[in-house]
């Protein structure tokens, strides 16, 4: 099922399929030290039959809808350059995130898997597009990251669509033989004056 999730300008967002070309995709990003220092840790590299435990079964269905990035090319085709997937966040979850409620609370994680794509803003159009997809057709009203708190270019990614630091979680997540520290950052649904964390402002 590689339905298009959203596409817009030289970015689109597919949902990731449980094929066996999805598969090598995420494990050869996956067995990556540059990119796992920054998702999964480098202690936890993903064969291909890890990435089908954890990831194709997401592919299928169920709460976390798994999705693949990809950037236009010159010659008109697709090329994958990441990961994003997003999530409800549920009643028992919240707090997790330190959250009173999760009434309309969706969380999400990405990753490029690309390092030569890293700094060109791609990052930044993928999450402007997952935001207006969570905020406009799955009626979220807001939306929750919580990168580890020494990962400053994710932060500041987060920052320009309109995420903003709202708590330090201590301990929360267990990374290279670690519990680490992260940041609750929350991008709110954009009022009726059309400012908010599209970017429309």
């Amino acid at each position: 099922m590689a339905e298009i999730t959203v596409e817009r300008g030289n970015l689109r967002i597919r949902r990731m399929s449980n094929d066996p070309a999805d598969v090598a995709l995420m494990s050869g990003w996956l067995t990556d030290p540059r990119v796992l220092e920054f998702y999964e840790g480098r202690d936890r590299p993903f064969d291909e039959r890890l990435v089908r435990e954890k990831y194709a079964p997401r592919a299928e269905g169920g709460p976390v809808v798994p999705c693949i990035i990809e950037e236009g090319t010159a010659v008109g085709a697709w090329s994958p350059i990441g990961y994003i997937q997003f999530y409800p966040v549920g009643p028992a979850d919240a707090p997790e995130y330190g959250l009173d409620e999760a009434d309309g609370v969706y969380g999400l994680d990405l990753f490029l898997g690309v390092p030569e794509k890293w700094g060109k803003g791609l990052g930044t159009g993928a999450l402007r597009l997952m935001l207006a997809h969570l905020f406009e057709t799955r009626g979220a009203r807001r939306v929750v990251v919580d990168p580890h708190v020494d990962n400053p270019r994710a932060i500041r990614a987060y920052e320009k669509v309109g995420f903003r630091a709202v708590k330090r979680l201590p301990a929360h997540e267990w990374y290279e033989g670690r519990m680490v520290d992260c940041w609750l950052m929350v991008a709110e649904r954009p009022g009726p004056t059309g400012t908010g964390p599209d970017g429309a402002e």
